[in-house]
């Protein structure tokens, strides 16, 4: 899937969202799209992936080498509380959603 495709909702919180967190984020989460079928499967994995740096902010501080730059506590906030609007995104309806964006092509 391409996140072109996304619906309004998935799309907000796995960029949109994401970009509040780090600006590295969107394009980490963004570029694993490719290796999914579906915007439900796809949902699941960010929220594994957010999840983990949640409970683990100082692995995604070490992997991005962003030491002194950010507050390992307030990074792990961040995390999980977007790992909560990841879950309720998942838990809403994809038709309830929002539309997928028409870009013309």
């Amino acid at each position: 899937m391409d996140t072109d495709y996304l619906t309004r909702d998935a799309y907000r919180v796995l960029i949109g969202r994401a970009n509040e967190v780090s600006d590295i984020l969107p394009a980490e989460i963004g570029s694993a799209a490719r290796a999914f079928a579906d915007e439900d499967t796809y949902l699941r994995l960010a929220h594994q992936f957010v999840s983990y740096f949640a409970e683990s902010p100082e692995d995604y501080i070490d992997k991005w080498d962003l030491h002194g730059q950010v507050d390992p506590k307030k990074l792990g906030e961040q995390f999980a509380e977007l790992a909560r609007e990841i879950l309720l995104v998942i838990q809403t309806p994809i038709e309830h959603r929002g539309p997928v964006p028409d870009y013309g092509g």
